[in-house]
């Protein structure tokens, strides 16, 4: 206990020279650079994982003498509708 009680005293007299705001940036430096190792994530998924569950739906057709029909897929959005406007 006492060996902790020198280190902290030195190092206390050492930083109360440094200007404050010279460890303001110091500190956050630190902090960031903590911040960055803590949260850099971690071993990336397995591929069975990442694989869409679900099969994309294939748009069906039928074949009426020349001409084809197509069924629109589901992530078209639709068009701007005319609304009323209100009075000014």
């Amino acid at each position: 206990m006492e060996w902790q009680a020198i280190v902290m005293t030195k190092t206390y007299n050492i930083l109360r020279l440094i200007p404050r705001w010279a460890l303001y940036i110091a500190t956050g430096i630190l902090g960031s650079f903590i911040m960055k190792l803590v949260h850099r994530g971690g071993t990336p998924a397995p591929e069975a994982a990442k694989a869409d569950p679900v099969p994309p739906v294939k748009a069906q057709s039928t074949v009426t003498g020349s001409s084809t029909t197509v069924v629109p897929s589901a992530t078209a959005t639709p068009g701007k509708g005319k609304g009323k406007k209100g009075k000014k």
